[in-house]
């Protein structure tokens, strides 16, 4: 440990994980966001090396290590070949959330809108109130093309955060 600060790491069994980065989302007040990855990435099978963990056992080691209580897990998008949650929405403070917006009915517009209103139906921020949702654009490719027509998949909710400003 440098600085005479323990490291902690969830790199060992029985709590060594398999999480990406795009794929957490945090309020900082004990709620966290991900895609079902994280529960495909700890499976039966895995190619990471990983010792296999249900939702559960992810749930307490997130709990253990990060404070998260409350571990909101979406299912993936189609299109979106990662599965990260960073591509279709940001926690922009504990009660809003950016999200991005497909024309109806196009590309992954169809499971972003049912993931938010899961989230919607089922869940307050850690405050109590409703989630607040601000959208963003999914624009189509140089071509004006959409994932779903052979399009490359462009995003702006994946986007940068500098002071109180959102760079896209």
């Amino acid at each position: 440990p440098y600085f005479g600060i323990p490291l902690y790491s969830t790199s060992q069994s029985p709590t060594d994980l398999v999480h990406t980065g795009g794929n957490f989302m945090a309020d900082g007040m004990n709620t966290a966001f991900s895609s079902s990855l994280i529960l495909n990435e700890n499976e039966p099978g895995n190619p990471y090396g990983v010792s296999v963990k249900n939702e559960a056992q992810i749930n307490q080691i997130m709990a253990d290590f990060m404070g998260i209580n409350r571990y909101i897990k979406m299912d993936p998008l189609p299109y979106d070949v990662i599965h990260h949650i960073d591509m279709h929405m940001k926690l922009l403070d504990e009660e809003t959330l950016l999200v991005g917006e497909y024309p109806e009915g196009v590309a992954d517009g169809p499971q972003i809108e049912a993931n938010i209103q899961y989230v919607l139906s089922n869940f307050q921020s850690s405050f109590g109130t409703p989630y607040k949702v601000i959208r963003i654009p999914m624009p189509p490719d140089a071509g004006d093309d959409y994932p779903n027509t052979n399009g490359d998949y462009r995003t702006y909710a994946n986007a940068v955060f500098v002071n109180k400003t959102v760079i896209v």
